[in-house]
């Protein structure tokens, strides 16, 4: 596996992190990988709810959790109490970013809010991730990635039709809204440079579920139609979807252009579909969907999907097996692009996926997931606390500090 390490973009940047869960968590991550100190603050006592959820654990740690947090240090701290805010304070008052994924609204009474921070520290970035976004009727509403599948209409577009509603099998609006926030957070970094000021940086949950129906939206605005689900298959091209071969499924794109349409029949031994007038134009195609995939899955069966994707390739149409995720991680394409890091802890390591981009080198996390208050003695000396007062707020139940 590469472990290059990459510039560090963000070297000297300081996040202080409130983030839990899933999307928040994977945003900090990313600014980790590309320098940035990132001080996971977590109630003692516990932490983030992750570390003990989910069905597996390494160390005392849920894999939820160690894959969600690599290259950050943790401070347990009671944000509740006074002594506690006061370590914050003298936190914030050294960081360029402030991260939290709470519902809006919900930081208001400890001063974490945005109005109350900006006031106090002008030139902090505020990175909110939510659910809904930070305005609207459902703005103080929380939710996890499920319940925004269905919210942002991504389910209703995903299965097939007429069976049970489908989620996509990955957190795809969790990953996808922590990138975006990444994005507008480097965005407002750079424009500080400028003014001095930081802003307001909010991402959701819903907005970019928004955001995948893109190409979907202009269509529907145009015409009123309405897409439905149609399993693997596209609402826009067809053939574009899984067929059944003799042994197993082929993933085609044959309808990326007019080409490769005609390219796919003569690679099935069916040049006259080509010029069947059900199938002349993409548009007919659609219109007579299922006699099409009828008439493909039926030259299909004469080989295997192994055979079929061989066969594509030296056609040049794209097709593809379906992969299952544990031969992913074990490909040679996940391997070469430095894909899967080990991170490596005191009872032994795990495996976590790299940032998934590269500045000329792809970044790497530049530590493995902390225990709860691992890095508290460490970083209250920092902030001006001697030992002494680091063992009185340890004793008071304010600091965790871990052994």
């Amino acid at each position: 596996m590469v472990t290059t390490a990459a510039p560090l973009a963000l070297d000297g940047t300081l996040v202080v992190d409130f983030t839990r869960y899933v999307s928040g968590s994977y945003a900090t991550m990313l600014l980790s990988s590309l320098g940035a100190n990132v001080i996971k603050v977590e109630p003692p006592g516990g932490g983030d709810p992750y570390r003990g959820q989910g069905t597996s654990s390494i160390a005392g740690e849920s894999t939820l959790f160690v894959g969600l947090n690599a290259g950050k240090r943790s401070l347990a701290v009671d944000m509740k109490s006074a002594q506690g805010r006061e370590v914050i304070e003298r936190l914030l008052s050294k960081a360029d970013v402030f991260a939290e994924n709470a519902r809006p609204g919900s930081l208001n009474s400890l001063g974490l809010d945005y109005d109350s921070l900006a006031a106090r520290h002008p030139g902090l970035v505020y990175l909110s991730v939510s659910a809904y976004g930070n305005d609207g009727p459902r703005a103080s509403k929380g939710g996890f990635d499920l319940t925004l599948q269905a919210a942002s209409g991504l389910m209703s577009v995903t299965g097939i039709e007429g069976a049970e509603p489908m989620k996509v099998g990955a957190p795809v609006l969790d990953i996808g809204s922590a990138v975006c926030a990444v994005l507008a957070t480097l965005a407002a970094l750079i424009s500080r440079q400028r003014t001095a000021l930081g802003c307001h940086v909010t991402s959701s949950l819903f907005e970019f579920g928004l955001a995948t129906l893109t190409s979907m939206a202009t269509g529907i605005d145009n015409t009123g139609d309405v897409p439905r689900p149609l399993g693997s298959h596209s609402p826009s091209f067809a053939p574009y979807g899984a067929f059944r071969t003799a042994s197993g499924y082929v993933v085609l794109a044959g309808a990326g252009n007019e080409t490769l349409w005609q390219k796919l029949c003569q690679s099935i031994g069916r040049p006259d579909l080509v010029t069947d007038p059900r199938y002349l134009t993409n548009a007919d195609r659609l219109r007579h969907r299922d006699e099409l995939t009828h008439d493909l899955e039926t030259a299909l069966a004469s080989a295997t999907a192994v055979q079929w994707v061989a066969t594509f390739e030296t056609q040049g149409v794209p097709a593809e097996l379906v992969a299952d995720v544990g031969q992913v991680l074990k490909s040679e394409d996940a391997a070469v692009l430095g894909m899967l890091q080990r991170m490596t802890t005191d009872d032994g390591s795990y495996v976590c996926v790299a940032p998934p981009f590269s500045l000329g080198q792809r970044p790497v996390y530049p530590r493995a997931a902390p225990r709860l208050g691992e890095h508290t003695s460490e970083l209250l000396l920092g902030l001006g606390y001697d030992l002494a007062e680091i063992t009185e707020l340890s004793n008071a139940g304010i600091v965790e500090v871990a052994t």
